[in-house]
C-alpha cells in the first residue's frame, strides 16, 4: 500500500518535471522565432515615443518663441507702424 503510494508520487513529479520540461523548450523555441518581429516592434514604439517627444519639444518651443517679448528695435518698428496707420486713419 504504502509503496503504491510512492510510485504514484515518483509518477506524479515526473509526469510534472516532463511537462515543465516541455514547456519551457516550446518557449524558447518560440521566443527565438519571434525574437525578429519583437525587436522591429519594440524599435517602432521607441520611434513612435521619440516622435511624440519632438512634437511636444517643438510645440513648447514654439509657445516660447511666442511669449518672449519683442526686442526694442522691433518695439520701436510696432510702435511706428501703429501710429502711421491710426494718422492714416484719422485723416481720412
Amino acid at each position: 500500500m504504502i509503496f503504491d503510494g510512492f510510485i504514484l508520487m515518483v509518477v506524479g513529479m515526473l509526469v510534472v518535471y516532463f511537462f515543465l520540461i516541455i514547456m519551457n523548450t516550446i518557449i524558447k523555441m518560440l521566443s527565438a522565432s519571434f525574437r525578429e518581429h519583437a525587436l522591429q516592434e519594440e524599435k517602432m514604439i521607441l520611434d513612435e515615443a521619440e516622435a511624440k517627444r519632438r512634437k511636444k519639444r517643438e510645440k513648447e518651443m514654439k509657445k516660447a518663441v511666442m511669449t518672449v517679448s519683442p526686442s526694442a528695435d522691433e518695439a520701436s518698428r510696432m510702435t511706428a507702424v501703429i501710429t502711421a496707420a491710426l494718422h492714416a486713419h484719422a485723416t481720412r
